[in-house]
């Protein structure tokens, strides 16, 4: 009788700690959250106007490449960074931003003046985003 008891109080324990891992995970409950996850379409930015501000004592290099640039669907937001590259794997110059009565213009001012013989590309990458601050 008393290994018929022991028997017993072992299934018993068994059920608890099932029955108690059962309710401590049907206690967990998330709330729906997108975490990143969407179907939206980057659409992108159109760039126009663009002028190679030559040097005035040397016009053989660039002192600013000057462009406007508009979202490509109207509607979306206006770019608020900016970045130009002259060279494919070359160095990315920041460039200014500005918006006056819905018209943007972006003005790149590189750090060493290109030679116009030396710009090979003409990358562009815009975003909407402002850096976020490391």
């Amino acid at each position: 009788m008393l290994r018929n008891f022991k028997v017993l109080l072992i299934a018993l324990v068994v059920v608890a700690v099932a029955g108690s891992a059962y309710a401590f995970a049907a206690g967990n409950t998330v709330p729906d959250s997108a975490a990143g996850y969407t179907a939206n379409v980057v659409s992108g930015y159109t760039v126009t106007d663009i002028v190679y501000d030559l040097n005035v004592d040397d016009p053989t290099t660039i002192d600013k490449i000057t462009f406007g640039i508009d979202p490509t669907t109207v509607g979306d937001p206006e770019a608020k960074v900016v970045y130009l590259q002259t060279v494919l794997a070359g160095t990315w110059t920041t460039c200014d931003v500005t918006t006056a009565l819905t018209v943007t213009t972006v003005i790149c001012d590189p750090a060493t003046s290109p030679a116009v013989e030396d710009v090979t590309a003409l990358n562009i990458v815009a975003s909407s985003s402002l850096d976020p601050a490391p």
